[in-house]
């Protein structure tokens, strides 16, 4: 780790960081999503909440869940069942993921520091494809911690791009390393800066851990296997990938590439048996793959170095070098040029009836398959959540009856508060109150002004008090074999209400069915 003395660039870096306005809220959320532990009875509907309050993160997940890497589970529409079929772990490394590749390219259009990220997402694949190869069954966890391998280095490129030509400009000079260069500039080695910042940032320690690079004898050493030492197995796949990275980024012509790439495989055979054979397919493959994720990440990597150098790799041809005065378009940064079909693809949005529609596919998916209730149940709230796209702090709650007392809590919730509202938010069955009267006369029922006197002589003093004067209530009732069992109820700003249409409501209602359909089902089962 960096010493007292050569704690200078981690002080620049946070420094630099720190006068981005924006740089303490991702950050916050950041710790939020690492610190979020899982236990046998939370509910996934909490990790998805936090997740549903940053709508572009919402997209990037559900965009990179149904990419190729992740075709084998059919198409995913909400985080609640993104985060059923991946695991929590998973989705939290995607989220990390997603959110620090986004805030370094909004913040920094340097061709060094995308060249550097792009380098780091290709290690990831390369990682996952390896990972694949020797039977290593967390692939995931490869990916994630091979991508943030050299977190550091992206961390300098992105606050201190100076440095970086500093530290170019000394390898060059003085013939030595990278590692050497780096240290001699930065007073540490990128990994040392990346390991620290990692903690600061609360990443997993497994990741935290891949950041080691091994060298020399560190490779020769003992040979891990998946049961026994699985961050050692993490930090060798890692430390592989980049490694592989690194060659195919700055060997001149294919020649050179394949000598270091054989010198490379060889080190670690011990560790992955005979890759010599099959490391071309997996480069290419593994070259497929970035292409599709560049949409996801919204880099182009018609401008990235790294991707030029990959094209001598696999065979192809450079452009024809433009004649004197003469503009390459692919030159140009995304920043001020780019295609029509691109620019539509990334505007794209889902409308409320798209995500609507796609949320009952995603539950007619888990009901046909061998579904857990409470994940059917987490997949239509998050979606009645979404598809409302109301305003304010809007939640969306399920409540179900107490098997002991005669009253209804919440079991799941996206919106605010979520955790403080489950403290005071019951209803008492058996009440003269407009919750009891939906269950008794088992209506769907649209509250549109919560303030109207008509309404208010019947809405419970504990509502009342609590919830937001300028509100409307949507209530809808769970009947099973004429028993309430439960409730879906939606809250929003009133102002927004006139937004919502019929169909919107009626797809309300449809989820509330797909509900019972899935809970008679589970009984009778």
């Amino acid at each position: 780790m960096i010493q007292e003395d050569k704690g200078s660039a981690k002080d620049q870096i946070l420094a630099k960081l720190h006068r981005r306005s924006d740089f303490p809220a991702m950050s916050s959320t950041i710790k939020i999503i690492n610190e979020f532990k899982k236990s046998d009875d939370t509910p996934v509907s909490e990790f998805a909440n936090i997740v549903l309050k940053d709508y572009a993160l919402t997209e990037k997940i559900l965009k990179l869940v149904n990419s190729v890497n992740y075709a084998q589970f059919g198409e995913v529409t909400t985080i609640s069942r993104a985060t059923i079929l991946l695991g929590m772990e998973n989705i939290k490394n995607l989220a990390l993921t997603l959110m620090l590749f986004d805030y370094f390219q909004k913040n920094n259009t340097n061709v060094e520091h995308i060249d550097t990220m792009v380098k780091s997402l290709y290690s990831g694949i390369l990682a996952q494809n390896i990972a694949s190869e020797i039977s290593f069954v967390a692939e995931e966890e490869a990916f994630i911690c091979s991508l943030f391998h050299s977190f550091g280095k992206m961390l300098v490129s992105f606050a201190l791009p100076e440095k970086i030509e500093e530290i170019k400009f000394i390898k060059s000079e003085r013939d030595v390393t990278e590692d050497a260069a780096a240290l001699s500039v930065l007073g540490g080695r990128y990994e040392d800066i990346g390991m620290a910042m990692a903690k600061d940032f609360n990443f997993p320690n497994k990741i935290i851990y891949s950041m080691h690079k091994l060298r020399g004898m560190g490779i020769q050493g003992k040979v891990a296997t998946s049961d026994t030492d699985k961050l050692y197995k993490l930090n060798c796949i890692s430390s592989f990938a980049n490694e592989l990275s690194n060659i195919l980024s700055t060997c001149v012509g294919r020649k050179e590439m394949d000598e270091k790439i054989r010198d490379l495989t060889a080190a670690f055979r011990d560790h992955f048996g005979m890759l010599d054979g099959k490391i071309e397919s997996i480069i290419t493959a593994s070259l497929d793959t970035l292409n599709e994720f560049s949409s996801v990440f919204k880099v182009n990597l018609d401008v990235i170095p790294f991707k030029r150098q990959m094209q001598a790799w696999v065979g192809k041809t450079e452009k024809p070098a433009a004649a004197s005065g003469e503009t390459v378009l692919t030159d140009i940064s995304s920043e001020v040029l780019e295609t029509i079909d691109i620019i539509c693809e990334s505007d794209k949005q889902d409308t409320p009836d798209s995500i609507f529609a796609k949320g009952i596919q995603d539950i007619n998916s888990s009901i046909l398959s061998n579904f857990a209730l409470n994940d059917v149940v987490s997949i239509a709230l998050e979606t009645m959540y979404r598809g409302m796209q109301l305003s304010r702090e809007a939640r969306a709650l399920f409540l179900i009856k107490d098997v002991k007392l005669p009253v209804m809590n919440i079991r799941y919730g996206f919106g605010s508060e979520i955790q403080e509202l489950k403290k005071w938010f019951k209803i008492a069955l058996g009440a003269d109150d407009i919750f009891n009267f939906v269950m008794m006369k088992q209506s769907d029922l649209v509250i549109k002004d919560i303030e109207s006197p008509d309404i208010s002589k019947l809405l419970p003093d504990w509502f009342k008090n609590k919830v937001f004067a300028e509100s409307f209530v949507v209530l809808l009732p769970i009947i099973i074999e004429k028993k309430p069992v439960g409730l879906f109820y939606v809250e929003g700003d009133k102002k927004g209400l006139q937004k919502i249409s019929a169909s919107q409501l009626n797809y309300l209602r449809i989820l509330r069915d797909q509900t019972v359909v899935a809970i008679r089902q589970k009984r009778s089962s």
